[in-house]
């Protein structure tokens, strides 16, 4: 009689652990039925960015997570900063948060004497997305492509993510503003700005920055915009004065 009480009551143990053991396999037998250690379409970290949601002054971390603009990122995670919010056309765009001061080109480089048609363009030019703008570059000049280093300006914009540590999604795409995408920034500037600070960025400010875009009338001239006021002005291309901001679009 002792030895089938003993039997049964092993039966019991067994089951006990056996339920146990299956309740939650990720939680180590947890006994979690909730869900909300599993991952999946419960877990935001895993679903894809909707960027289509972002407002000026949203962050994009490095691992492509977004951020709201009231929250303070932690030191060192923060990709971009939104400056457009999406619209029917037009994808949200974000800006590197590091600037550099920096020539648009050499004088030895072709593109320091050549009027490059193809990049004319002002803050109010169907010229806006500069993406496209070092192909025109090429298209142009015949030592851009073997001779980055001779496009200062041009060459920090389109390396900017090897410069700065990002991967994954965010080591391509990122490109040298046209002055229209300048003045889109200037016009939200007091958002940005704040939220740049916050990532320990560098912010716009008063400064004047570089455009990809060739001034028509000097073909030794570029165009930049001062922060200042939202002014466009030119100036001589191989001036290292003036910054630059490498910015993406974010779809």
């Amino acid at each position: 009689m002792k030895k089938h009480k003993w039997f049964a009551a092993l039966a019991v143990m067994v089951m006990a652990l056996a339920v146990a053991g299956c309740s939650n396999p990720s939680s180590g037998g947890s006994g979690n039925l909730s869900g909300a250690g599993n991952s999946g379409v419960d877990n935001p970290v895993s679903q894809q960015p909707d960027y289509s949601k972002c407002v000026v002054g949203d962050f994009v971390l490095k691992d492509g997570t977004i951020l709201s603009k009231d929250k303070t990122p932690e030191s060192g995670t923060v990709a971009a900063v939104i400056v457009r919010a999406a619209t029917n056309d037009k994808p949200a765009l974000g800006v590197g948060i590091v600037h550099k001061k920096m020539a648009w080109c050499t004088e030895s480089a072709e593109g320091y004497n050549t009027n490059i048609t193809a990049l004319q363009g002002d803050i109010t030019s169907d010229y806006m997305d500069g993406s496209d703008g070092w192909e025109k570059l090429k298209e142009a000049c015949s030592d851009a492509e073997s001779n980055p280093e001779k496009y200062p300006a041009w060459n920090y914009s389109l390396t900017y993510a090897k410069n700065n540590g990002l991967t994954g999604d965010l080591a391509t795409g990122w490109y040298f503003p046209t002055v229209a995408e300048l003045y889109t920034i200037y016009q939200n500037k007091t958002a940005i700005d704040t939220s740049l600070s916050k990532a320990d960025g560098s912010t716009f400010g008063t400064y004047y920055y570089w455009s990809c875009c060739q001034d028509p009338s000097y073909d030794d001239d570029a165009r930049v915009l001062f922060f200042s006021s939202g002014n466009m002005t030119n100036n001589f291309k191989y001036s290292d004065s003036g910054y630059v901001c490498s910015v993406r679009a974010f779809n």
